[in-house]
């Protein structure tokens, strides 16, 4: 059994620092950044696209709405997609980085031979300020 536990304490591990890249790469808050710099590129454009076409009025005006529509779709696109799930992301593999490394805390003290309650209270311990009615709750039951 011990050597069972040991195998998956080990293979948690191992799996924990490929979240770890993983999570470092997906929720990367500054790449959703770039969206707002592709937009000022569109815009940019556009009115270059303007100051080609100046001696012809309908072309200067079609040119300034491109350069508004790329500025807007690339703010639009940071500020209400790319950077509030960038943010939910990093939450999520938070949450399951806690979840693994209690798991792992578990079995090296199980391991270890702690004793049940102690090692409730150092799992307990784990928990952040979110969790706490959720435990004061859970101990008032018991």
């Amino acid at each position: 059994m011990f050597r069972a536990l040991y195998t998956a304490a080990s293979g948690m591990q191992a799996q924990q620092t490929n979240l770890d890249t993983i999570a470092n790469n997906l929720s990367n808050s500054s790449t959703a950044g770039f969206s707002p710099t592709i937009g000022i590129i569109g815009a940019v454009l556009g009115l270059i696209q303007v100051m080609q076409h100046l001696d012809k009025i309908d072309e200067v005006g079609k040119g300034i709405a491109v350069a508004f529509v790329a500025t807007l779709y690339g703010v639009g696109a940071a500020n209400l997609i790319l950077l509030p799930a960038a943010g939910k992301l990093k939450i999520r593999i938070r949450d399951e980085q806690i979840i693994r490394e209690m798991t792992l805390e578990g079995v090296v003290s199980i391991l270890e031979g702690m004793n049940p309650r102690m090692l409730e209270e150092k799992l307990l311990g784990f928990l952040t300020e979110a969790h706490e009615p959720a435990r004061v709750a859970e101990a008032s039951r018991v």
